[in-house]
């Protein structure tokens, strides 16, 4: 875990090394260093010429290296919780799949309130799987005999508009950071995607939705039906590996938004 403070807006932002985007972001009047709005977040490895950014606005990553599987689906919160101090209450933010563990973890911290970027809006209670029926039928089709899946990268290499819509043709372009980058995927298991999170009723809690590509065009409009503040950055999947800067901005301004009314 690392940590950067941008005094500016009195933000600390936090990355975590997880496979699922997750975040954290504390929001406080306090002025002491102890008592900032903090955002963890979880993000992947920016090519070389934006490191820059990305170490000002998501924190350093350490180098990639070779994963195991992570925890089980059912048992992935339990495990988030391991990295999160009690006593506050935080705005959770998760990228992708990881919109369901932030929605579940809200109602175990308790949370102030939920930030989804470019993922799934998760049922207001009940059964959330890590992908929608569509995208698992689709992975099946990519499992070896043995049940293990290609890398994530490589799900959709027979699909040039889904690459564009991801943003891996724009991160193939540097065949080095490329590399690195799916150095650190690990190989899944398709029975992986077979467990659900029960989540408990969690409507009640603010949340925005921040939507970066077009795959999620159905969630921002769930998003809206649900009353919620809505962002749209019109870029890609990988928004966040590509322009940090950018992402990172919109995280704090919802989150602003959340707590204080867009004050």
């Amino acid at each position: 875990m690392q940590i950067f403070t941008d005094t500016k807006s009195r933000v600390s932002i936090v990355s975590f090394d997880l496979t699922a985007s997750i975040g954290v972001c504390r929001s406080t009047s306090g002025r002491d260093a102890s008592q900032r709005p903090k955002v963890a977040l979880s993000f992947m490895p920016a090519r070389r010429r934006r490191r820059e950014n990305l170490y000002r606005w998501l924190a350093r990553f350490p180098p990639a290296t070779v994963k195991p599987s992570p925890p089980a689906w059912s048992a992935w919160t339990s495990r988030l919780l391991e990295h999160v101090t009690r006593g506050h209450e935080p705005i959770v933010v998760g990228h992708s799949s990881a919109s369901a563990l932030v929605a579940d973890l809200a109602t175990r911290l308790p949370a102030r309130g939920i930030i989804v970027v470019d993922g799934d809006v998760p049922p207001s209670r009940g059964a959330a799987f890590p992908v929608r029926p569509a995208l698992h039928d689709f992975i099946k089709g990519l499992a070896e005999a043995d049940g293990m899946l290609p890398i994530w990268s490589r799900w959709f290499t027979r699909d040039m508009r889904r690459m564009s819509l991801v943003g891996l043709d724009v991160l193939a372009q540097d065949a080095a950071a490329f590399a690195r980058f799916e150095s650190g995927l690990p190989r899944m298991h398709i029975s992986w995607f077979d467990e659900a999170i029960e989540l408990a009723d969690w409507e009640h809690i603010p949340a925005g939705f921040i939507q970066t590509s077009a795959i999620y065009d159905h969630a921002t409009v769930e998003a809206q039906r649900r009353g919620w503040p809505v962002a749209n950055l019109q870029g890609t999947h990988l928004h966040p590996t590509l322009h940090p800067a950018e992402t990172a901005n919109a995280i704090l301004a919802m989150s602003r938004q959340l707590v204080y009314g867009g004050k």
